[in-house]
């Protein structure tokens, strides 16, 4: 999966608007604060949003809202449950390594994915993995977009969710 942290190389708007944001609530610090985001404001990009959390030693990411566009191509909603319970023992993609890279970097990690589906075609989307501070200093929490681009799926017709 190719990834990225220069926005000339992504081609969504969503992940480009929640850039944005966070180059815009970030200003002269190091990073934006979590409640710098305010729901109202983004309602539009709500139903494609990720609010995660990093906690414990070793880190694990805890999903603290999940959009309604991404429980729905994903077939439920994952709010509460961790990263490390919801990937396939299969998966290639290295998401702990990308938050990890924010945390890290104290910079959004953008990048695109595509996953086969069931019928021989992919599915391609990008996303933006934003670390932001509550409170404090710290990376502590991350504001992720996915972008499908409107393609209509459901994990139902991910080959990956099946094998």
């Amino acid at each position: 999966m190719p990834r990225w942290t220069d926005l000339e190389l992504t081609k969504s708007p969503l992940v480009r608007r929640l850039h944005a944001w966070w180059t815009g609530a970030r200003g002269d610090r190091a990073l934006p604060d979590r409640r710098d985001f305010d729901p109202v404001e983004h309602v539009d990009l709500l139903p494609a949003v990720l609010i995660s959390e990093a906690e414990g030693d070793p880190v694990r990411i805890r999903y603290r809202l999940v959009g309604t566009r991404i429980a729905a191509v994903a077939g439920f909603d994952f709010t509460g449950r961790y990263l490390d319970e919801l990937l396939a023992d299969n998966t290639q993609e290295p998401w702990l390594d990308f938050y990890a890279m924010a945390t890290e970097t104290k910079l959004p990690v953008l990048g695109f994915v595509t996953e086969p589906t069931i019928n021989g075609g992919t599915f391609h989307y990008e996303f933006a993995i934003c670390p932001v501070t509550a409170g404090g200093d710290q990376v502590r929490q991350f504001i992720c977009i996915e972008d499908y681009f409107g393609f209509n799926l459901t994990s139902a017709g991910l080959r990956r969710w099946l094998d």
